[in-house]
Order: structure tokens, then C-alpha cells, then sequence
């Protein structure tokens, strides 16, 4: 189950890492620069998000790393410290580490100081369930207006939170697929906090579903397909355009926003086409 909110992150982890880095670590650093991250070869998994901070003189630049989440963990300390030696190994600069916690605990219990005769390590979590939520739910970025499901509610409703949170997502974005895919990532959120029914109540309340009758892409095809012939199979089609719908079938199954029929009348083909390809891509 973690998983599901792993891939959630790492999706929206680049428009989300300044702004948790500003609002919530009071950290503005002058540039960010990529550094290797693939550190699997000695430890378990990579960092969520590891970055080189540079700063104006040089002097004080510094490793950033973020991890996030969903269970009070209390390997956490052992595996950050594990981290820390080999970003000092690699880079000869010190690293600040913070976890963001995602879960239901507005104070977790995971142990953040190691105290040893000849060592002092320690990192910072942060609860998301104690920042309150007016602190991302008007952002300009569709990935921040997400996190508001997480945060503190400050005795408002989840009701209203769950509404602000779907107005704005719309306001945001006009691809009517992203859109969609937003609010997917939204239900599978409020998982978190046990808001499922009410978000999907919400959602589907809202004139938000992505509608594929109105679809422009949808009705050309609609057109396309009444004056070449309805049953015009994608066997008519050139392999290219085979290997290009295919491709396109592939990652719409992949972002799961459509059911196999939505996506099958969206794409002009069957549905034991589409379910074809599901089946492939669950066993790659």
C-alpha cells in the first residue's frame, strides 16, 4: 500500500521539493544541482530526493536530502545515518536530513538522535498532520494544493477542505486528463486520513470527471469513424499509427484515470484490445 503513495510523490517531487524547502525547512538556496542518487549498490533503496545546495559564497554548500513517509518507522535513524556516511564519502560536505511524515500521527514516535561516546547524529521529521493546510491549499501548483489533504484542517470541515482543494485543482489545470489524474492522486491521498468516501463523494459531485462525450480528441474520432466506417479496426491503420496508439494505450493504463472501457471507446479500439495490454504490462 505504501507504494501507491510512494509513486504519488515521486511524481510531483520536483514542483513540491522548493516550496516544502521554503515554507516549511526555511531554506532558499541559491541554486539546487543534480547529484547521483543511486546509492542501491551498498543500501536497500535510493533517497526520495537528494540535492547539492549551493550557496552564494561556496563555503557553506550542503547535501539536502528528503524522505517521505507513510509509517512511524524506527529504522529510520539507522538508515539515515547510513545515508550520511556515504553522502560525506562522495561529496566531503556535511547533509541535512529531514523525513516528512505522511501519516496519521500528528506526533510520530520514530527516533531522530543517536548518542554515542564518540558520535552525535541526528535528523529532523516533520508531521505534516501538524502544518496547516492554508499553507499549500492556495498554491499556484497543482502538486502543492494536493498536500492540504494532509495537513491540519484547523477545525474546518473536511468537507469544505476536500471542496477548496477539487476548485482549485480545476482552476489549475484545463487538460481535462491531468485533471483527472489530480484527482485520482487526491483520492488515493485522503486514504491517509480516512477521507476516502468523502472525497469521491466530492469528486463526483463536481463536474470535474473527465468527460470523454465532450473531448475534442474524442468527437474527432467520433466524426472519423462515421464517415470511414464505425468498425474500421486498427488493422486499417498504418504501423505506425499502431505502434503509436499502442504506446498511448500503454501509459493511460499506466496513470490509471480511465476504466478499460472509457479507454478502449477513447482510443477507437476494443476492449479485449485494451485488456490485452493491461494483462502484458501487469507481467512486465
Amino acid at each position: 500500500m505504501a507504494q501507491e503513495y510512494d509513486k504519488i510523490f515521486k511524481e510531483n517531487i520536483e514542483p513540491l521539493i522548493l516550496s516544502f524547502a521554503k515554507k516549511l525547512l526555511n531554506i532558499n538556496p541559491d541554486s539546487l544541482e543534480e547529484i547521483p542518487d543511486d546509492l542501491q549498490y551498498t543500501i536497500e533503496q535510493k533517497p526520495d530526493f537528494l540535492k547539492k545546495v549551493n550557496q552564494p559564497d561556496g563555503v557553506d554548500d550542503y547535501v539536502l536530502q528528503i524522505e517521505f513517509q507513510t509509517a512511524d518507522s524506527q529504522k529510520m535513524l539507522k538508515r539515515l545515518l547510513i545515508y550520511y556516511g556515504f553522502i560525506f564519502r562522495e561529496y566531503d560536505i556535511s547533509a541535512k536530513q529531514y523525513v516528512f511524515y505522511i501519516g496519521a500521527k500528528k506526533y510520530p514516535a520514530m527516533v531522530t538522535e543517536l548518542f554515542h561516546p564518540d558520535m552525535w547524529f541526528r535528523y529532523k521529521v516533520i508531521s505534516l498532520a501538524n502544518v496547516d493546510h492554508e499553507m499549500f491549499i492556495h498554491s499556484d501548483k497543482p502538486e502543492e494544493v494536493l498536500i492540504a489533504i494532509l495537513c491540519d484542517f484547523k477545525n474546518q470541515s473536511a468537507e469544505r477542505i476536500i471542496e477548496t482543494i477539487l476548485k482549485r485543482l480545476k482552476l489549475l489545470e484545463n487538460d481535462e486528463l491531468e485533471l483527472s489524474r489530480y484527482t485520482r492522486q487526491l483520492e488515493v491521498l485522503s486514504k491517509l486520513r480516512k477521507l476516502q468516501e468523502i472525497t469521491i463523494k466530492k469528486i463526483e459531485a463536481m463536474p470535474i470527471i473527465y468527460d470523454l462525450e465532450t473531448d475534442i480528441r474524442f468527437l474527432q474520432g467520433v466524426e472519423k469513424g462515421v464517415n470511414q466506417g464505425v468498425n474500421q479496426g486498427i488493422e486499417q491503420q498504418t504501423r505506425k499509427q499502431e505502434e503509436e496508439n499502442k504506446a498511448k494505450i500503454i501509459e493511460m493504463l499506466k496513470d490509471e484515470v480511465l476504466s478499460t472501457v472509457q479507454l478502449a471507446k477513447y482510443m477507437n479500439v476494443s476492449i479485449e484490445y485494451v485488456e490485452e495490454l493491461k494483462k502484458q504490462l501487469e507481467q512486465d
